[in-house]
């Protein structure tokens, strides 16, 4: 799997929290964490470390796993990044029957562009997984067809750094294929400090996947799974046509 720059590029890892501060998805996944009775908790994809950080200090034994090398080295500074195993790889590198729960958060899930890559991942999961254990994520609806609004105009927002200079972000489809949508995140940096040597403008291309409902259902179906419950927001709401998640809780038998 080819890596965005997004989660690449040192300077777009460092201004990835800023712009993705919201906590929605974290307090669920901590909520759920608690509800479960998990002690053994894999975070796949881990990217800056926001969840897994947290779920160490409410006391999980964590595992905090991205293929991204960089996304990893600025979790291990982040406050508590001291009680995380980090682990750089893919699901691959998950230790068989070593976890209560395994998460996977801000969309991971979009990433995995191959239906086969999608399986082997969920397989390995499963693995991972003692008896008993879950499986926690979410993907987009593809019904409510979000991308409609990834333009400029509607996602355009600006944001402080701490060194007192700012930056301009915004998201634009490039295209929309069956299953596929590509779109290009754009970043434009100003103002003084460490920043002003760096490129003053960075854009990274992507694609993600979005799976129906059924196609995820399937999919866990055909890994092992067993789905426990499905919600269309963090609010733990019903699945509708325009819900914008479509968030799955599995059980390993």
């Amino acid at each position: 799997m080819q890596l965005d720059l997004h989660y690449t590029d040192e300077l777009l890892v460092s201004l990835y929290d800023i712009e993705n501060s919201g906590r929605q998805d974290v307090d669920f996944y901590l909520a759920l964490t608690a509800e479960l009775g998990a002690r053994s908790v894999i975070d796949l994809g881990c990217g800056t470390g926001v969840l897994a950080c947290d779920l160490a200090a409410a006391g999980a034994m964590t595992t905090g796993v991205d293929p991204a090398r960089a996304m990893l080295e600025y979790a291990r500074t982040r406050p508590g990044g001291e009680r995380v195993d980090w682990v750089c790889g893919d699901a691959s590198a998950l230790a068989p029957e070593s976890a209560d729960l395994v998460v996977m958060t801000g969309h991971v899930a979009q990433v995995f562009l191959d239906d086969d890559d999608w399986d082997a991942a969920l397989r390995n999961c499963l693995r991972a997984l003692r008896p008993g254990g879950h499986l926690a994520f979410e993907t987009r609806n593809p019904e409510s067809a979000g991308w409609n609004r990834w333009n400029r105009d509607s996602t355009l927002g600006e944001y402080p750094l701490p060194d007192g200079g700012s930056f301009q972000s915004w998201v634009e489809v490039t295209g929309v294929r069956p299953g596929l949508v590509d779109f290009e995140g754009h970043n434009i940096i100003s103002g003084p400090g460490d920043l002003s040597d760096l490129p003053r403008e960075l854009t990274a291309t992507s694609t993600l996947r979005f799976r129906t409902r059924s196609e995820v259902q399937e999919s866990l179906s055909r890994a092992g799974f067993e789905v426990g419950a499905l919600y269309g927001d963090w609010s733990r709401g019903p699945v509708h046509p325009a819900s914008p998640e479509l968030i799955f809780v599995a059980g390993r038998p």
